[in-house]
């Protein structure tokens, strides 16, 4: 069975997660990158701040 390596980042409310995660998204570095959100609260602010992070070739859908 082939493993694939998983970075999971966790911490508190305003620790970074997000900023991290984008700098990530851009300086990919070749990677294929994966990211799923989970939105815990209310109001989904990770999730919209992900999506205006667009990496993706233009022929490309960042749905997929």
């Amino acid at each position: 069975m082939h493993k694939i390596p998983v970075t999971v980042v966790t911490g508190f409310l305003g620790a970074g997660k997000t900023t991290l995660v984008r700098h990530l998204l851009q300086n990919n570095q070749g990677r294929r990158i994966a990211v799923l959100v989970n939105e815990f609260g209310e109001v989904g602010i990770d999730g919209e701040l992900l999506k205006s992070c667009q990496v993706c070739d233009d022929d490309e859908d960042p749905n997929t």
